[in-house]
């Protein structure tokens, strides 16, 4: 499984959001998108699963094209938005039951059932399986979020922000399961902001102003941007043209290795 995106542009209400972006992501990987408010990362994320497209730009989902294709294509993919649009008022057997009968139709109910009680179980609900989802903590109900996605076995998986607002044990544990998945063989792929789990990911592409300064590994990121601590890339975003950050990107040779 690969999917890579290539010279992505995205154009809203007349504003460039994302420029000329490149990606790319293969089968048994964490990625992470990188920024400060405002880069573009949503946008970014979007356009790279299909569900708004890029204007300029293709994206390739194992040598066939997702925007073309995007009707066929889509059943391979699953979208946790920022906000959890989980129906509260259920229990969380009863609403992953319920996704199940939408998304598994070809499925005998004895199927459905077996599918949600594996989700259930390993995404670490089962204690929580007969709670309502409103009476469920912020990172529990994040993972009903990624349960519903799970339920069609998606072979890639976006999250937008999925660990915003939990405390750092949370923020962690749910970075711990988003890798669990990507290690069982799908390609996972999160905007983030938070640099404490970023050791977790198996490359970042970082962005700034909807455009590309570093896509490649984590543990290249502090030499690339001459910080000490990650969470000073966004100062040295600031304080360093986008435009420079591109060309010593590109003198570094990663971009052949990774993109």
């Amino acid at each position: 499984m690969t999917l890579t995106g290539r010279k992505l542009s995205v154009i809203l209400g007349g504003n460039t959001i994302v420029e000329n972006v490149d990606f790319r992501i293969e089968e048994g990987q964490l990625v992470g998108i990188l920024g400060p408010s405002g880069s573009g990362k949503t946008t970014l994320l979007r356009a790279l699963a299909g569900f708004r497209p890029a204007q300029k730009g293709r994206v390739v989902f194992d040598g066939r094209d997702l925007y073309e294709e995007f009707e066929e294509l889509k059943r391979s993919i699953g979208f946790v938005p920022q906000d959890d649009v989980v129906p509260r008022v259920l229990r969380v057997e009863r609403a992953l039951g319920y996704t199940a009968e939408l998304r598994l139709r070809d499925f005998s109910p004895e199927e459905r059932k077996s599918r949600v009680s594996g989700v259930i179980r390993s995404l670490g609900l089962y204690d929580s399986r007969r709670q309502r989802i409103s009476n469920l903590s912020g990172g529990q109900r994040k993972r009903v979020s990624v349960a519903m996605e799970l339920i069609s076995r998606p072979q890639l998986l976006f999250a937008d922000e999925p660990t915003s607002g939990l405390d750092p044990a949370l923020e962690q544990s749910l970075t711990k399961l988003l890798k669990k998945l990507a290690d069982q063989g799908r390609g996972v792929v999160v905007t983030t902001h938070i640099m404490s789990s970023l050791e977790m990911l198996d490359a970042v592409c970082v962005l700034d102003k909807g455009q590309l300064g570093y896509f490649g590994p984590v543990d290249g990121l502090k030499e690339f941007f001459e910080i000490d601590d990650y969470i000073n890339i966004f100062s040295r975003l600031q304080a360093v043209p986008i435009a420079e950050w591109q060309r010593r990107y590109d003198r570094s040779g990663l971009r052949a290795e990774y993109l």
